[in-house]
Order: C-alpha cells, then structure tokens, then sequence
C-alpha cells in the first residue's frame, strides 16, 4: 500500500530516524515553522532519504491560498503536508506527532492491513452516541476533547459486536506513556498509560452514528477522505478535535467507519505549559456541543467529501462563537485541495 507520512516539527525530528528503519521506502514531508533550525533538519533529512523539508519559504513559494489564514508558529502548519502529500497520489495519508515513538516493527504494515480490505471484527457502539477510545487504555481516561457533558454517561458499558464487510476511512493508532488528555485533566490528575486492554489488540470500529474524538498525532486516512484531515484553524487544542467530529459526521453515510487500536506508539510529550493549554482548550470545552448540533443539522447537499467540507464551514459561520478566521481558512483549504486534486 502506497503511503506518505506527514509532520511538523519545531525540532530536529530525530524519531523520523526509527520510523525509516520500519517504513525504508514510505517518503516523508515534514512540515517546518519559524522556530524550526531549518540547516539542521535539512541535513538530518537528507541523511534519511526520501524525506522532503519545507521551511517557511518553502510553503510561501507554494502559493497555498490557506497559508496566510493558518498563520506561522502553529501546528495547523500540518494542513500544508495534507496538501503536499496529495499530491502523491497515495492510497493512504500518515500524519504523526515527532514526540511518539512507535513500540512495534510492524508499524506501517499494521496501517497498511488495516486498509487493505473491509474489516472483519469488533464494533463498538456506546448508547449515549459518545465513544471514549481512551477507556480502553490501562488506567482508563478520557480522550481529548471528550466533552464533558457526556462524560456522565461515558462510564456506561459500551455495546461491543462481532461485524464484517467494514471499509475503514480513518485509522486512529492509540497510544501510552503520556497520553492525549486535556489539561483540566492532566493538572488535575496526570496519567501514566502502560498498557491496553486486550480487547483493542485486534482492533474495533466505531457505529457510525457515534461520536468519537480522534487526533493526528498517529492516525491515517484513506486518500480519498484526504480532505477531512484538514485541522481547524483559530480553536486552539480542539484544532483535530472538531475535525474529527466532522469527518465522522461527513462519512457517516458515505459507508466509511473510524479504526482505533494499532499501531501504537509511546508518546514521550514534548515540554508543554499546561496553563497555555488549558487556555487553548475553553472554546472547545465551552461549544462543542452546539458545535454538534449543527453537524447533526446538517442535510448534504452532495456526495463528494470536499463539497460536503465546505457546507460544513458555510453552516459553522453562522455560530456566534465561531471564529471569522477559522472559516476562512477552512474555505481556503478548501480551494487549495481543489487545485491540488485536479492536478494530481
């Protein structure tokens, strides 16, 4: 299966290292900012081979109507790989985090199966339509993002059953070591993931009438759904929150379901200012629900996943909480997929 793997970094991404000796032929795109030492990663990725480097002048001679509306010194600097890697042509599309390790050799193999044909297993199906992958993680918390309006009835067991002829749209990798929690959680109680529940070894799909949060920190998308791995811009830590919500929204009647188990990966967390991002995160905490409310309002007008984006940020506009820059940055995205998808 044809792959491209995607990140932005601030940093030297030394992990790209090990993740070239599990995946030798996939490229690489890594995305820079104006923090990144530019030399440095240009030098390290050439050692590397098959791994392209956009710096910041890189992505301005790109022309990406986006570009301006993302800003610089942020992480939706990823939406300019999403773009880029398009333009490969892939079968699937690998965005990571450079602060995750992968704990396993069959790291892109495990991916790679995974889209290879329908999926075959466990589908997990939550009553209050909220799923929490994070439960299954050893101890148990709660993903990202999980609003906490729901998470009264989070505890209540999920409804698991056997299913066939599943076709995946979007792989979500879980993840030990310090895991994806919001900052209320993590200064209130900081977690420690060690391990899993056996139950998410062989992996399970959500019922596409749940919700489920997923991040792009380890998790893969089917070229065709490229699009809806666009982050949103102006919302802070719900930047691939919200996004996901979207895409589940999107495909839900598209015959697209969301994969959560393998590959897994440690995630070895940058240094963060907590306060920052519990900052970052009271937009999202605040409006995601009537940010669903307007999902589940939507009637599309179209099949085609692009249109249906750019319905979904025509909708969005109109909430009052909703930031002018993040529509137009989404509508600009939008249009530079567009160009790209004719091209390629």
């Amino acid at each position: 299966m044809n792959a491209v793997l995607i990140t932005t970094t601030i940093y030297v991404p030394s992990v790209l290292r090990l993740y070239r000796r599990l995946g030798p032929d996939v490229p690489f795109i890594v995305i820079g900012d104006r923090k990144t030492p530019e030399d440095e990663v240009r030098s390290f990725l050439a050692e590397l081979g098959n791994a392209t480097f956009l710096g910041v002048e890189d992505q301005i001679g790109l022309d990406y109507a986006c570009s301006e509306a993302i800003g610089w010194n942020t992480i939706m600097r990823r939406n300019i790989g999403i773009l880029e890697a398009a333009k490969r042509n892939p079968d699937i599309i690998i965005t990571i985090d450079d602060d995750n390790i992968p704990v396993d050799r069959a790291y892109f193999s495990d991916f790679a199966d995974i889209f290879a044909s329908d999926f075959a297993g466990l589908c997990a199906d939550q009553p209050s339509g909220w799923f929490n992958a994070a439960a299954f993680l050893e101890p148990p918390t709660y993903h990202r993002g999980f609003p906490y309006s729901q998470r009264s009835t989070a505890d209540a067991e999920v409804t698991l059953k056997g299913v066939t002829d599943q076709r995946v749209g979007v792989a979500a990798g879980l993840w030990a070591g310090d895991p994806d929690i919001d900052a209320m959680t993590r200064i209130a109680l900081p977690t420690q993931v060690r391990t899993w529940s056996r139950s998410i070894d062989g992996g399970l799909v959500v019922s596409p009438d749940n919700y489920g949060p997923y991040n792009t920190q380890n998790t893969a998308i089917r070229a065709e759904l490229a699009a809806l791995l666009h982050v949103w811009v102006d919302v802070g830590r719900y930047d691939d929150i919200w996004a996901s919500y979207v895409a589940e929204r999107i495909m839900r009647d598209l015959g697209y379901v969301v994969h959560f188990g393998k590959p897994l990966v440690w995630q070895q967390r940058n240094v963060q200012n907590l306060w920052k991002n519990l900052g970052d995160e009271m937009l999202g905490m605040q409006s995601t629900d009537a940010f669903i409310d307007c999902l589940e309002g939507l009637v599309f007008a179209s099949t085609d996943v692009l249109d249906r984006l750019r319905q979904v940020y025509e909708a969005v506009a109109k909430l009052t909480f909703m930031p002018e820059r993040t529509v137009r940055a989404g509508l600009a995205f939008c249009d530079d997929y567009e160009r790209v998808a004719r091209a390629a």
